[in-house]
């Protein structure tokens, strides 16, 4: 099978992501919301999470899946792979905090990409993550006398 340009394309943006994931190692000091994010802040982040929405349609039915990917590539440009990957940022403080904050981003998605891979959930709008408190173990029940 021979993979033409745009598939290959859709290729490089796949194999983006670990990448890009391999760079945060430690916790940031601050953590970031998306109205603290620059303008190529965001549309990386965006861009990021709307290629993991590509995916799990992907995923769940293969023909419309790279028929997305593909759409993505076409719509990005050829040269998305370079121009994504240079709205990151560089100082590696902020760089910390912006793929925490995409990491928090993806978790916050993690049951909706499994369970409703749906082609329109590509343009629904980032949400802030919410934060949630630490457990603190299962929960006491009281015996019944």
């Amino acid at each position: 099978m021979t993979i033409n340009k745009t598939h290959a394309t859709s290729l490089k943006l796949t194999l983006l992501i670990p990448a890009l994931f391999l760079s945060a190692c430690e916790k940031p000091e601050q953590e970031l919301k998306l109205g603290d994010l620059t303008s190529p802040e965001h549309t990386y982040i965006e861009r990021i999470v709307i290629l993991e929405r590509a995916k799990a349609v992907a995923l769940v039915d293969r023909d419309l899946g790279n028929a997305v990917l593909d759409s993505l590539s076409l719509a990005w440009g050829d040269s998305s792979e370079a121009a994504t990957a240079a709205m990151a940022p560089v100082e590696p403080l902020r760089c910390e905090a912006v793929h925490d904050l995409l990491n928090r981003i993806l978790i916050s998605e993690r049951d909706s990409l499994v369970q409703a891979p749906y082609v329109y959930r590509l343009a629904i709008p980032l949400a802030d993550p919410v934060k949630k408190l630490p457990m603190q173990g299962p929960p006491v029940q009281k015996k019944r006398s």
